[in-house]
């Protein structure tokens, strides 16, 4: 497992949630940090080894508040306070400021790519064709960049 810092951001946990894949996070990461902001937004009940953490910069956060919601700005407040960290993160906006402070990215699909990578499941496109039916946002383009990575073109 890496030793570094796994945060993630809600709508993450939430489509995980929704196929049943909460688990691929501790498989890849052993244990995941979210805000008590994040925790409030997923709204079902999560893992112990999903950790609340808010020691994050108060000063980010009502920097990044106005352009992004709270789950998000705090996700990338958390973020800019821990070293050797990866956020976990969907939403473009949110991908685009995390990006643009420094802060390494991926998201849900990279998700799924990585554990299919890893042999945690068995096919990705079952598992991106279950999120789009659970009303996840995936074009067309990345849908099909995904299944290529995840050589089930």
């Amino acid at each position: 497992m890496p030793n570094r810092a796994v945060i993630a951001d809600a709508s993450t946990l939430i489509g995980l949630h929704k196929i049943k894949g909460l688990d691929l996070l501790q498989q890849l990461y052993g244990h995941v940090e979210i805000t008590s902001i994040v925790k409030e937004e997923c709204a079902v009940d999560l893992p112990g080894w999903i950790q609340i953490n808010d020691r994050y910069d108060p000063v980010a956060y009502r920097s990044l508040y106005p352009s992004l919601d709270a789950g998000e700005a705090s996700s990338i407040a958390l973020a800019l306070t821990l070293e050797n960290v990866l956020l976990i993160i969907d939403e473009r906006k949110g991908r685009k400021w995390a990006r643009s402070m420094g802060v390494p990215i991926t998201g849900l699909i990279g998700i799924l790519i990585r554990a299919k990578q890893r042999g945690l499941i068995s096919s990705g496109k079952q598992q991106l064709n279950s999120l789009r039916e659970q009303g996840f946002r995936l074009s067309d383009r990345v849908y099909e960049l995904a299944l290529k990575e995840m050589n089930e073109e």
